[in-house]
């Protein structure tokens, strides 16, 4: 994955990411709507054939590229939990 912030302003930060799947960008977009801090956050395809996006977050007040990171923490422990609880639930089932 590569990642490069395009615009970057005291509550707005347009990121441009690629060769990732979208799926784990909506993730994360997910993650940081449920921020009370953040007012929009958006991820476009730019074009189906190139695995480009770009991600647009603004926020209430300063520090959206924060706002990011966290989101980005949050989505790795719930993925974190989601795995835990599968492999649990394998182990009861093959016993």
């Amino acid at each position: 994955m590569h990642a490069e912030i395009i615009e970057m302003k005291d509550s707005e930060m347009e990121l441009k990411l690629q060769d990732e799947d979208i799926s784990v960008m909506y993730i994360i977009q997910h993650e940081l709507l449920k921020g009370k801090d953040v007012e929009f956050a958006g991820v476009v395809l730019k074009h189906p054939l190139v695995k480009d996006y770009l991600v647009r977050v603004v926020t209430k007040r300063d520090m959206p590229m924060g706002a990011f990171q966290d989101a980005c923490t949050s989505a790795s422990e719930n993925l974190n939990l989601i795995s835990r609880l599968v492999k649990d639930a394998f182990k009861k089932y093959s016993a």
